[in-house]
């Protein structure tokens, strides 16, 4: 249970990092912004799992590297998503709707 949780924190961390840095490269960049964030979540879940393979963390073989890929389409979904949603959340809650009310 301790590493499940462990690795559900890494898995939110870095979903904030890729939405950070879609955010703020989302207008420079030229393509979809759904598809820059798959690109994005690729490539730092990636990094993240070599930081880790360096720390020991986790053996660097082919399986932890394709689970790696598979995790960046979740952590991409999270980025996507959970933005919007705590977005919309937000507006809600400051407007003073009912949170509970779907639109």
């Amino acid at each position: 249970m301790k590493d499940f949780n462990f690795l559900l924190g890494v898995l939110m961390v870095v979903a904030f990092v890729v939405n950070i840095i879609v955010q703020l490269t989302k207008g420079i960049v030229p393509i979809p912004t759904k598809l820059w964030v798959i690109i994005v979540s690729a490539s730092v879940t990636m990094i993240t799992l070599f930081a880790g393979a360096s720390y020991e963390y986790v053996g660097l073989n082919v399986t932890t590297i394709l689970l790696s890929l598979i995790g960046s389409f979740v952590v991409a979904y999270v980025a996507m998503y959970g933005f919007d949603t705590l977005k919309e959340l937000w507006t809600r809650f400051k407007g003073g709707g009912n949170i509970n009310e779907d639109n």
